[in-house]
């Protein structure tokens, strides 16, 4: 069964083989669960968001189009239950992780006293990014956290592409402005 078509194990899967779709599934696995990776940043979330995306395909196999490839048709229900588990994360209420606000040539090698200022400063801006207001905090975690595209943020926040650039603008500027009033930044950065 393992070297049987896509197409004729969708067949056997619609009408009732749950074996020709546990093939399927163990052809795609690995495919699918990166398309989720990429989005949840997370490989627990991943396998779950892949797992999930699995058996909605399975749910709506009579819905499945043979004119598409099976593995677009299965990534787009993974890219979807990922932004949908992206969306209920609790990151909006919850305080940023210490790996948005890094110092960018600062190393424990350089000596504690660096290590205790940047320490420092990391600690202020996870606050300062806390205290956005959520529409702004919201764009700005997924843009910088998640390292998502612009088109992904749009998606996620359900917001047009333009509401997204504004908010991410908007979003560095308040930013911007509270580091220049704590001299974290330079007044000219």
């Amino acid at each position: 069964m393992h070297a049987m078509d896509d197409q004729i194990l969708i067949a056997r899967a619609r009408n009732g083989d749950h074996a020709a779709y546990g093939v399927l599934v163990g052809r795609y696995r690995d495919a699918i669960v990166r398309v989720a990776r990429r989005i949840l940043r997370n490989e627990a979330d991943a396998e779950e968001a892949a797992q999930e995306a699995f058996v909605r395909g399975y749910v709506a196999l009579d819905t499945y189009d043979p004119r598409f490839r099976l593995y677009t048709w299965l990534a787009a229900i993974a890219q979807n239950t990922s932004f949908r588990a992206l969306r209920g994360r609790d990151w909006r209420i919850s305080a940023i992780d210490p790996a948005v606000a890094r110092a960018d040539r600062a190393f424990v090698e350089d000596g504690p006293e660096i290590s205790l200022l940047v320490a420092e400063r990391d600690e202020t801006i996870r606050r300062l990014v806390d205290g956005l207001p959520g529409k702004y905090r919201e764009v700005l975690i997924l843009r910088h956290w998640h390292e998502l595209s612009y088109e992904e943020i749009a998606r996620i926040a359900e917001i047009s592409m333009a509401s997204v650039k504004t908010r991410l603008f908007r979003a560095r500027q308040l930013l911007g402005t509270q580091l220049r009033q704590r001299k974290l930044v330079p007044d000219g950065g």
